[in-house]
Parts: C-alpha cells; structure tokens; sequence
C-alpha cells in the first residue's frame, strides 16, 4: 500500500508522493493507512485539486482522523491567506483515531515546503517581472516626466489614451524617442569611455575669465580657447555685453605683462594653450 501511495502522490503533484485522476479516491486510501508521512500530504492535495471534501467524509470510516486534518488545514488557509471554504464536519471517534498523534505544527511545515516546491518557479519569474518592472520605471524617470511615463505604460500596454495625451505625446514624448533611437551608437561609443580631468587647468580657465571681467564692461565671460604667441595671450570667449545681455562671440589679445596674478602666471607656463570649446 505505501509503494502505491507514494506513486499516486508523486504523480498527484506532491513531492514525498500522485496517478489516479480521482484525487477524492487517492485522499480515501491515504486515510485507510496509519502513516503520519501520507496523511500530512492531504491539506496540499485539498489546497491544490480542491476536492470534494464532503465526499471522502461520508466514504471514509476514518470520519474522526479526516475531520481533525480538516480543522488543521482550515487553520492553515487561514494563516496563508487562502480564500478556500472548508466544511465544519464533527464525528465521534473511531476506534482506531486515539493511535494516531497529530500534530499541528508538523502538518503545516509539510504543507508551506510542498507550495514552496510546487510555485517556486512562478515565485522566480513574478520577481523578475517585478525587477524587471523596477529597473525599466527607474530608467524611464530618468528621460521622462511622470505624465509622460503614465502615457508611455498606457501605449506599452496597447490601451488608449485620451486626445489631450495624444497630442502631448507626439508633440513632446515621441521626440524625445526619436532622439534617444538616433543617439543609440554615440551613446554606446560614449559609454565605453573614461573622461578626464584637469582641475588646475580649469583653475586656470576660471581665473582668466575673472580678470578678463575686471578689465572691461563685459560680464559672464566663457573662455572658449586661448593660446601664447611670444609676449601675448590671444582669448577667444562668448559673453553678455551690456544692456542687451545678448551672448556674444569676441576674440582679445593681451600682453601678458598686464597679467598681475602670479598664480595664473605660473599655470600659464604649464598650459601655454588650451581649447575648451
């Protein structure tokens, strides 16, 4: 009999044991042995094929040990949030129930290992949709607007969307589109590449432009380039003149013995040119 049972729960779906399609038959011969390791195995079976619970209970002669797994496994839905009804079903003792020890504890651990094997796979790929979800969310907000992402979920999904947003997104979103597909090989190119730094000659940038500013009536000065011929310095650099504060492109040559600080002095003997455009 356990050499059959163990076949008929292993083609039922339950891992110790399943191939009788009649799961209501398979739970009866499980009740008709006196080993703890098949009856732990009924809670599952219920939870898994739902089967006419009412049934076994009029066929069985074991009505006491069926309706104690019965309350065990209503407390077991209940812990796991498991919308399945079980009947209240009472019956006196059999005479062969008081031999059989049942213990709560034991039949939901087998329980919670058996649904564990049985959805582990479904578990595996509903995370990775949700991580999958995550990352694509994460790097939408970095390029789009949250109306946007709304309107991007909606077209994703092949839901319509209402005029307004229609015309939001061609008019907006589907640019942008257009301009992440066409950036696609520089932005790969770009991606395997280190920058650098220089942080003197920037220094050194910064400081030019402040005593270009404190020379003449012009403000917001943006060195592009400059390079020393001889005794000379030629500067190129866009800035807002006055009243206008329009941006404008000018080219300067100074002497370099205008050039008081002696910091931009010693850099300029480092960084004799320098193109920043």
């Amino acid at each position: 009999m356990g050499q059959i049972l163990e076949e008929e729960l292993a083609n039922a779906g339950y891992k110790l044991l399943g191939t009788q399609n009649n799961k209501e038959q398979l739970i009866l011969n499980i009740l008709k042995t006196k080993d703890i390791r098949y009856l732990k195995a009924i809670p599952f079976l219920i939870y898994q094929y739902g089967s006419d619970m009412e049934q076994i209970y009029h066929k069985t002669p074991r009505k006491e040990i069926f309706c104690r797994i019965l309350e065990f496994t209503k407390r077991i839905f209940i812990e796991n949030n498991i919308n399945m009804v079980i009947p209240n079903l009472i019956s006196s003792e059999d005479k062969n129930s008081s031999k059989i020890n049942l213990n709560y504890d034991e039949f939901k651990q087998e329980f919670d290992l058996q649904r564990f094997n049985a959805e582990k796979p479904t578990l595996i790929i509903e995370k990775q949709r949700i991580y999958a979800e995550r990352d694509l969310q994460m790097w939408l907000s970095k390029l789009f607007t949250k109306k946007e992402r709304q309107i991007i979920k909606r077209i994703l999904a092949e839901k319509p969307v209402s005029r307004t947003d229609y015309e939001y997104y061609s008019r907006k979103t589907k640019k942008k589109l257009n301009g992440i597909i066409n950036l696609q090989e520089i932005a790969r190119t770009l991606y395997t590449k280190s920058p650098s730094y220089d942080e003197n000659l920037f220094r050194l940038k910064k400081l030019l432009e402040i005593w270009l500013e404190s020379l003449s009536e012009y403000k917001n000065i943006d060195i592009l380039s400059y390079f020393i011929s001889e005794d000379k310095i030629s500067i190129s650099f866009n800035q807002e003149k006055k009243p206008y504060s329009q941006e404008q492109r000018f080219n300067t040559i100074r002497k370099l013995s205008e050039i008081k600080d002696n910091e931009i002095l010693a850099l300029l003997k480092t960084y004799k040119e320098a193109d920043f455009s």
